[in-house]
């Protein structure tokens, strides 16, 4: 269930030449930005550009994107992964996660835009939130003394950026609450940023269908979570136990945390004595 890393953290040098290299007809600005970098940017209903970024592209969702989502729709994670999302592969990686389901128009518009703007504005993605500034899914490139880094993106249709209002990077994230939900998927991030920056990783059958389910699909781990086998599993107090079952964030940062701990061994939660013995055991049994 475990994977195996390769390789070693990256230069910003080999950042900023790796970003240039995929750079064809490219909207992203090949430029290494830092928190403490300064842009000029705005958006509202008053521009002529309004709502033309939200439509033709990928919209990945992170974990924390498809709970506030769901809830705010008032769905199960399985009736919101089957109405709003398709599969889709993390560039890079073997990794897969959900993507908005956009419509079938011309423009593959997003489902949730309307001449007037987001429907679902205070709830919207990640992805979203840090527009014009493009994170994607690899910001760190030194484990010990790395900074994190970001680009810019500039696309012939947008006017904000002509606009006068001036930011930092984390002055915009802060704005934005991008910064709420990286902390909440801070560990599912660190799962993602060591698959890219890291080098190759090798994962079984069984970590990549844990990797989806723990991304995408809170109702599914709770399930396995209060299982008798799970529960026997790991040294859980009564009143941590408690605490996930009766708070749906609780137990989505704890499922995020067990990934991270499962697939790279990092983190605090513990096993019980015995168990992984036993868990290796069953592994050898069922041939996985």
């Amino acid at each position: 269930m475990g994977a195996e890393q390769k390789g070693d953290g990256l230069h910003p040098s080999d950042i900023k030449k790796s970003l240039e290299g995929k750079i064809q007809k490219s909207v992203v600005v090949p430029e290494y930005l830092t928190g403490r970098s300064r842009f000029k940017f705005a958006c509202h209903p008053g521009i002529p550009c309004f709502t033309k970024c939200c439509s033709g592209i990928r919209i990945f969702l992170s974990p924390y994107d498809i709970f506030r989502l769901k809830k705010r729709l008032g769905m199960a994670s399985s009736e919101f992964l089957m109405a709003h999302t398709v599969p889709m592969t993390i560039d890079g990686s073997p990794l897969q996660i959900a993507g908005l389901k956009m419509k079938s128009d011309e423009q593959r518009s997003c489902p949730f835009v309307t001449p007037e703007g987001c429907t679902v504005y205070s709830d919207r993605p990640l992805i979203c939130r840090y527009y014009p500034v493009g994170m994607g899914f690899m910001k760190k490139f030194d484990r010990k003394t790395g900074e994190d880094f970001f680009i810019m993106i500039k696309e012939d249709h947008c006017l904000g950026h002509a606009e006068d209002k001036g930011w930092t990077i984390d002055e915009w994230r802060k704005d934005q609450e991008s910064d709420i939900y990286d902390s909440i998927n801070h560990d599912w991030l660190e799962v993602v940023l060591k698959v890219k920056t890291l080098g190759s990783v090798e994962f079984s059958a069984r970590s990549l269908e844990l990797f989806f389910m723990v991304s995408t699909n809170l109702d599914l781990f709770r399930d396995m979570a209060f299982s008798e086998r799970f529960l026997n599993a790991y040294e859980l107090t009564p009143s941590f136990i408690e605490k996930i079952k009766t708070d749906e964030l609780e137990l989505l940062k704890f499922s995020l945390a067990w990934l991270r701990f499962t697939l790279f061994g990092e983190g605090d939660i513990k096993v019980k004595e015995g168990a992984r013995g036993k868990g290796r055991e069953r592994r050898q049994e069922t041939g996985n």
